[in-house]
C-alpha cells in the first residue's frame, strides 16, 4: 500500500475516534442530567480522546496532501507570456477619439 493511503486510512479512523468521543460527552451529559448533577463538566477522558484525534488526523492529513504548489504571484506569471496577459479584449475600445484627432498630428507644422 502506498504511504499517503494509509495516512488517509489512520485520518479517517481519528475522525471516527472524534465522533466518539462527541457522541460520549452526549450521552455523558444526558446521564448527568437524568441523575440531577449540577456539575457538567466533561471527564478528562473525553477530552482527551477528542484532542488526541484531532492532533493525530490534522498530522495524517497534512502529511498524506504532498507537496505544495506554490502560489507566488512570480510562480504563476511564470507561465503566461507579456501578450497574453496585457491582452485583454474587454478593455479594447475601438470607438474612441483617435480618428478625430489623427488629421491634426498628419498636418504638417
Amino acid at each position: 500500500m502506498s504511504a499517503k493511503l494509509v495516512l488517509q486510512g489512520i485520518a479517517v479512523a481519528a475522525f471516527m475516534a472524534m465522533l466518539h468521543s462527541g457522541y460520549s460527552a452526549r450521552e455523558y451529559l444526558m446521564y448527568s442530567k437524568s441523575i440531577g448533577r449540577q456539575d457538567l463538566s466533561l471527564p478528562i477522558e473525553i477530552v482527551l480522546e477528542c484532542l488526541v484525534s484531532l492532533a493525530i488526523m490534522t498530522v495524517a492529513l497534512v502529511i498524506s496532501v504532498g507537496k505544495l504548489k506554490p502560489i507566488s504571484y512570480e510562480a504563476e506569471m511564470k507561465r503566461y507570456s507579456i501578450d497574453g496577459v496585457f491582452s485583454r479584449p474587454s478593455f479594447q475600445a475601438f470607438n474612441h477619439r483617435g480618428r478625430y484627432l489623427r488629421p491634426l498630428v498628419d498636418q504638417p507644422a
